[in-house]
């Protein structure tokens, strides 16, 4: 099977597996009355904004990736600058929700309740993402380069794509902590 239907299968079940994860490490939220919706918190919004401004970030990366090659962006000193400053902007951004936690222990009236429950149980899904993110690298290397030496360029995939994946963890398992309290 060539490796990249072998890469979209391992993204497949990883995304189902880090779904089912976020599913199981929420409770269930209480019904509200028809016509009652909870106001959007500040951390609901970091979230939302971190993980949309992320992932269009993140996917323009992978994107100079896709049609330079790994080698040709990695030997092209421009193609490879701008691929790590959108890198960069990507930890700025999906570190959104981080800030916004940090910020609240400094100023206790910021987040709610429901914000703190929240915060406490969404590292379970980020740690699930990027143990998902690292079986799949791994995987994908060792099936494709069996036999030859790994040159640099994947090794450096490897790291930043599981610190990006790691930050965004937290922007989902916030959001899906909303939709299940």
């Amino acid at each position: 099977m060539p490796i990249l239907l072998w890469g979209v299968l391992a993204l497949a079940v990883g995304l189902a597996v880090l779904w089912l994860k976020a599913r199981l490490a929420m409770p269930p939220r209480e019904p509200l009355p028809a016509g009652v919706e909870l106001p959007v918190t500040p951390l609901q919004r970091a979230a939302r904004l971190s993980l949309g401004a992320g992932l269009v970030l993140a996917a323009l990366a992978a994107g100079i990736v896709l049609v330079h090659g790994p080698e040709a962006t990695y030997a092209d000193d421009n193609v490879r600058l701008f691929f790590t400053v959108l890198l960069i902007a990507v930890l700025v951004v999906l570190g959104g929700p981080s800030w916004v936690a940090a910020r609240a222990a400094r100023d206790p009236g910021l987040l709610d309740e429901r914000d703190r429950l929240i915060l406490d149980r969404a590292p379970a899904i980020q740690g699930m993402g990027t143990i998902l993110t690292l079986a799949v690298w791994t995987t994908g290397l060792v099936v494709h380069f069996h036999g030859s030496s790994v040159p640099l360029f994947y090794v450096i995939l490897l790291f930043w794509s599981c610190l990006v994946v790691h930050l965004l963890g937290l922007s989902v398992g916030i959001l899906v902590g909303y939709r299940r309290s």
